[in-house]
């Protein structure tokens, strides 16, 4: 009778659980951008008009996936929390840390002024998203 009952705790524990996880779920949201600029070993590029589409936590995951108009994609999933700061400027932004499609590791900051994202490709290369 003891295990019986046990087992049945166990289950409506498992049950419960499962119904109740132990974080919050995340909310997808999307940004629309109206054009870009590059980095290039320190070298900014010209801007590129373009409209792209950002959908934040994709699929209640922690991916950004960023929508270009010719149909392609590229995804980057986060690996690390969310880390809120500001620049010597005094913008507020919040930043991640992600993989890329291939594994490479870059860093996506979001500024809180809404109008500019970053995606961080290494010291001296980065693509700048902005709403104009």
């Amino acid at each position: 009778m003891k295990k019986l009952l046990l087992g049945a705790l166990l289950l409506l524990s498992m049950i419960s659980f499962s119904q109740n996880p132990p974080y919050p779920p995340l909310d997808t949201f999307a940004k629309k951008y109206t054009s870009y600029i590059t980095k290039e070993k320190d070298v900014l590029q010209p801007w590129v008009k373009s409209e792209i589409t950002v959908v934040f936590n994709a699929g209640k995951l922690k991916d950004v996936v960023f929508y270009y108009p010719n149909g392609n994609t590229r995804t980057f999933h986060q690996i690390v929390g969310m880390t809120k700061d500001t620049t010597t400027n005094g913008d507020a932004y919040q930043i991640v840390e992600c993989l890329d499609e291939s594994g490479d590791k870059v860093a996506v900051q979001l500024f809180e002024d809404d109008k500019c994202l970053r995606v961080i490709i290494a010291k001296g290369y980065y693509v700048e998203f902005h709403k104009n």
